[in-house]
């Protein structure tokens, strides 16, 4: 049990920080993405299916957001106040807490 909540709070803050790179820069940040998929392998192995599909679609839209126009922090806001902002790692998050949950 453990080994699954480090992991899944280690996934939830790279995750975030590559999230947010992706968001402000067009520069991939290739050691990122490499290290989010060890974690979503090392998920296949401890992880419910439903889990590992929210961790394989964060990493999916951070690699979709590199190929977007950048956003500026203004940009963001206006964002996250008219209630269009995406959190991606909601689904995750929910996922992870229910499997962890049910474990217990």
């Amino acid at each position: 049990m453990s080994r699954r909540d480090d992991l899944y709070n280690a996934f939830i803050v790279e995750a975030s920080k590559a999230y947010g790179d992706a968001i402000a820069s067009n520069e991939r940040q290739i050691q990122e993405l490499v290290a989010l998929y060890a974690m979503i392998s090392r998920m296949r192995v401890l992880s419910f299916p439903r889990t590992v599909a929210c961790a394989e679609r964060i990493v999916g839209a951070t690699m979709d957001t590199y190929f977007a126009p950048n956003k500026t922090i203004r940009e963001l806001h206006e964002l996250m106040k008219s209630g269009t902002a995406i959190d991606a790692l909601k689904d995750f998050s929910e996922a992870a807490r229910e499997e962890l949950r049910v474990r217990l």
